[in-house]
């Protein structure tokens, strides 16, 4: 008796897509853009009222997105106030990246720009 197995073909294997961290500040650097908390902390207020801790940070790239949330907001000495972010799983290799932060307009970064150790973004 002679059996045969179908045969599946072998499935195409993907290389894992690559990814990487986008760390940086976002400022607001007028006084009258922001409203202190007491202890240390702040948050837009007026026009900028939507950058406040939690505010959504979202980079598209090509056909997808990675996100996160401003965290620890902070009045600096110099008068203004200053989020963190930290967005994982940003997808490597587009020809550009369109960051938003809060509801503001996105602005166009090149993935040097975004892998800068010191990427600070000032919201006007």
């Amino acid at each position: 008796m002679n059996s045969t197995k179908a045969r599946t073909p072998a499935a195409a294997s993907r290389p894992p897509t690559e990814t990487f961290v986008v760390s940086g500040t976002v400022l607001l650097g007028d006084g009258a853009s922001f409203v202190a908390d007491g202890q240390g902390g702040c948050a837009g207020t007026g026009d900028h009222a939507d950058v406040k801790e939690g505010a959504p940070v979202v980079i598209f790239a090509g056909l997808g997105f990675a996100g996160a949330r401003l965290t620890d907001p902070r009045v600096l000495a110099d008068g203004g106030c200053q989020f963190r972010f930290s967005v994982s799983g940003v997808p490597a290799r587009q020809d550009s990246y369109l960051l938003m932060v809060a509801d503001r307009d996105s602005r166009k970064y090149f993935e040097q720009e975004l892998k800068s150790p010191l990427l600070a973004l000032r919201v006007d």
